[in-house]
């Protein structure tokens, strides 16, 4: 037996010889890459260094041409002061001739100027101007240096263009007599031509002092400096030769530059060379070089990748198809259907050759029936099924969806859901039947319950409206529809407080919301509005679903139809409290209007008056006309009688050919008289009736507030007993009661 001590050494000492594949791979690609590395950073180095000495040699040949510039403006200078001084005077005119002076041009002009400063002589034509505020001017004014001057640069009083002036001090006998200055621009310094400086290179000629006098860049010429001054005196006080690279402050540009300290004037020269343009050829070449080895690692690290790949592969394949078999194994174990393979083939046909951990809890057989067949483990019943569909799946290869029922010892009938397919081999033919089965009693169950609970949903004569959380409509049943008119697609998906079916008792509805949130459960009678805008008067039973952490899960609300109950409230208390006859308020009604007038006037310190009303002559009405044309007539006068008062009145029926009204607010006793003369006008005018041509009279009594009494008997008693005079003392016409007679007389 291999000693598995052993068998670990050797799969570890394997598994770091694979590792030394690309370890090669990765030292192969530095070496390459230092080596390019130091070749690149040598080949930099020395075309920098040679560079470097071209720049040298041009600012050593730029230090001849500036010297000989100098020089020959010199050579002017002493010339005159020499003719000067030995003359007392100076003929230009006469040096330009005699071919010892040059006539003056753009870069160089010769000028004299006495001792007030003004120019007084010139190489070339000009206008007379002053120099005696120029620093030049005055240095020579208070001493006699017996040297050649050179300004800072300066703006030309005539050219207005920088110019830099070399002056030397005029002697008349030991005294100042003047100056002879010459005026040149920075391109006179700078007229150096060499194709060694490109097209970013530059010369320049600078002071000890620091001021910049003539600076080249290119083409472009100035005599404005960058700010390196100090840096560069600094250098050639130290040494009067070098060279150092910087970054220019104003086109930031790398330059190699080389200078020099002329010896016999306090100038530095400089010569300078963009970085870029020297080593623009070795930069095209470093990319390309760049781009080979990486191509070349590119290539390099797929190799040893590859073959690393291959090699690892090779050497875990034996691990991974034992992992893979595990994992298989694990996963088909863990799968909640219970999973069996029987094998198809001669040799074993019909065992099992695969059975998971779940059919223990299906069918109480595990792994123990591999090998075995169904015969072997199943009822005969059962087995003599199984061995069918075999059969039938055998002569026509296609999966089956079968349900069937097992009553298993012990206990209850089980619903199975077997799902069995073939597996073939290479050659077509079927070796294998899997068969996936689950058991979905509990399932069917549910179902069952569910299509149950979705007919009574919607054969439910009431409307359903469920919800969610945030009470949007999920579901309505076919009553909903019946009852509201509003589709499902109406209110789906909408809020229900913002859906067609909304309330419209906007605060009632929040209110009766927050009782539902809190107590779950709720009922009310709500309005709602249909979808053709007629009124809908319901019953809500609404009801709140939670979760098992307690958040709402939606919301049911029952409604039910109430609006023929309401419209028979609503016609029971017609009925109850008007007259039947007439439509007006009955007694009962009448009294409570009287009691709740009397107690707002009451409140008011207001007037109230209550007229007693029996009609005269309505009892031949009925002995002659019949009772139908009596009703006419009782109508036709409650009609007028509600004609004679305003809308706050009231008009009631207190029995028989009695009538009674309530005045709110009268300003008695003349509202009360001026609606009595009404009444006795309005019934002095014919009834015609079916064409029956009747007429009535009214006999009116009436009693005030609070005079007559203080409350709805006392004054109904007064108008009563103040009717029956007006009867006695001859009837159709009206009085107001005994008890009052001051308002009597105020109206008689």
């Amino acid at each position: 037996m291999e000693n598995p001590r052993k068998r670990r050494f050797s799969l570890t000492r394997h598994k770091h010889s694979l590792w030394a594949l690309p370890a090669f791979g990765l030292l192969l690609v530095a070496g390459l890459w230092a080596a390019t590395w130091v070749q690149l950073e040598s080949t930099e180095r020395a075309l920098i260094g040679a560079a470097t000495h071209t720049t040298e040699t041009l600012a050593a040949e730029f230090e001849q041409y500036t010297r000989h510039a100098i020089n020959d403006v010199d050579r002017m200078t002493l010339l005159v002061k020499h003719e000067f001084e030995r003359h007392n005077s100076m003929d230009l005119a006469g040096l330009i001739r005699e071919g010892l002076l040059v006539e003056g041009h753009d870069r160089v002009v010769l000028s004299i100027a006495d001792t007030e400063g003004n120019v007084i002589a010139r190489n070339q034509p000009f206008k007379p101007f002053n120099i005696a505020d120029r620093e030049y001017f005055r240095l020579h004014a208070e001493r006699d240096t017996g040297s050649l001057d050179i300004s800072k640069p300066v703006v030309g009083r005539t050219s207005r263009m920088p110019t830099v002036l070399l002056s030397r001090r005029l002697n008349r006998n030991g005294a100042f007599a003047g100056i002879v200055f010459v005026a040149v621009t920075p391109e006179y310094f700078t007229a150096y031509e060499d194709q060694e400086l490109g097209k970013l290179g530059g010369l320049g000629l600078r002071g000890l002092d620091g001021t910049l006098r003539a600076l080249r860049v290119g083409k472009s010429v100035t005599s404005t400096g960058d700010g390196s001054g100090p840096e560069l005196v600094a250098l050639a006080q130290t040494s009067p030769s070098g060279h150092y690279e910087t970054e220019s402050a104003v086109d930031h540009v790398t330059r190699i530059v080389a200078y020099r300290k002329l010896a016999d004037y306090p100038f530095i020269v400089t010569a300078a060379n963009a970085k870029d343009e020297v080593l623009a050829d070795f930069y095209d070449r470093r990319r390309d070089t760049l781009i080979i080895r990486a191509a070349a690692t590119v290539i390099i690290m797929l190799f040893f990748g590859v073959v690393t790949v291959l090699a690892v592969r090779l050497q875990r394949n034996r691990a991974e198809l034992k992992d893979q078999r595990h994992f298989l194994e694990t996963l088909v174990d863990n799968i909640p259907s219970g999973i069996t393979v029987r094998s198809m083939r001669p040799e074993n046909f019909g065992q099992y050759v695969l059975c998971s951990e779940s059919n223990k809890l299906i069918f109480d057989t595990g792994k123990e029936v591999l090998g075995k067949t169904v015969l072997d483990i199943m009822p005969a019943k059962y087995a003599a099924q199984i061995m069918e569909f075999d059969r039938q799946l055998l002569a026509s290869p296609m999966p089956q969806d079968i349900v069937q029922v097992r009553d298993l010892p012990g206990k209850p009938a089980r619903i199975l859901h077997l799902l069995r397919a073939p597996i073939f081999s290479a050659d077509g033919r079927v070796d294998y039947i899997i068969t996936s089965a689950a058991d979905i009693t509990q399932e069917r169950a549910r179902n069952d319950e569910l299509q149950l609970a979705s007919k009574v949903f919607e054969t439910t004569a009431d409307a359903i409206v469920i919800s969610d959380a945030d009470d949007r409509v999920v579901m309505v049943n076919s009553a909903f529809s019946k009852l509201t008119g509003f589709d499902p697609e109406d209110v789906l998906g909408q809020i229900l407080a913002e859906s067609p079916f909304r309330p419209i008792d906007v605060e009632n509805s929040r209110a009766r919301m927050e009782i539902q949130r809190r107590d779950g459960f709720l009922t009310a009678e709500v309005p709602r509005i249909r979808k053709d805008g007629t009124p809908l008067s319901l019953w809500v039973t609404a009801s709140t679903v939670h979760n098992d952490d307690g958040t709402v899960r939606n919301y049911v609300r029952v409604f039910t139809d109430i609006s023929l109950l309401k419209a028979t409230q609503q016609r029971l208390e017609q009925l109850a409290s008007f007259d039947a006859l007439t439509g007006v308020p009955n007694r009962r009604l009448l009294n409570d209007r009287l009691e709740q007038t009397l107690r707002r006037m009451q409140r008011r310190n207001d007037g109230l008056a209550v007229m007693f009303i029996d009609l005269d002559g309505f009892k031949n009405v009925n002995d002659s006309h019949g009772h139908a044309i009596g009703d006419l007539a009782l109508q036709a006068v409650a009609s007028r009688l509600q004609r004679c008062v305003r809308s706050s009145d009231s008009v009631g029926r207190l029995g028989g050919d009695e009538f009674a009204i309530v005045l709110d607010g009268a300003r008695l006793p003349a509202d009360a008289a001026l609606v009595g003369e009404r009444i006795v006008a309005a019934m002095a005018e014919p009834l015609i009736l079916e064409g029956h041509r009747l007429t009535l009279a009214a006999s009116i009594g009436i009693a005030v507030y609070p005079d007559d009494g203080t409350d709805a008997a006392s004054l109904l008693k007064s108008a009563d007993e103040a009717m029956y005079r007006v009867k006695q003392a001859g009837r159709n016409g009206f009085r107001f009661s005994s008890h009052a007679p001051e308002l009597a007389a105020a109206v008689g």
